[in-house]
């Protein structure tokens, strides 16, 4: 991968902040409507986007077949380029783990304080 400009790492981190900055306010939104239930809800939405950047990421759609895949894996690669793209995919994996963690901590102290609340 080549290096990026100066400026480009500036745009980048804009739509970043951005996009956090109205993910925040819609949570915010969220919880101050409906409570400890937003929190919860914002947990859910957490689980379900982590669960689909995983399945999209390992679909045999984004290839052409899945058997053209599994046989460039297999017979076309050198053996450091396997273990690169195995390394690729076990930091994904690992960083989709502490998303989805995040997401069911964040639903279990909604649903328990929602319940805690309403009882």
């Amino acid at each position: 991968m080549g290096q990026m400009r100066h400026s480009s790492w500036f745009a980048l981190l804009f739509v970043i902040a951005a996009g956090w900055r109205v993910a925040g306010l819609i949570a915010l939104l969220l919880v101050s409507l409906v409570g400890w239930l937003g929190i919860l809800i914002v947990g859910l939405i957490i689980c379900l986007v982590a669960t689909r950047a995983e399945l999209d990421a390992d679909s045999p759609a984004m290839s052409v077949t899945l058997l053209r895949r599994q046989y460039e894996q297999t017979f076309e690669e050198t053996p450091e380029e396997r273990f690169a793209k195995w390394a690729q995919r076990v930091e994904r994996n690992r960083l989709l783990y502490i998303a989805r963690t995040i997401g069911i901590a964040t639903s279990l102290i909604g649903l328990n304080m929602f319940i805690v609340h309403q009882l």
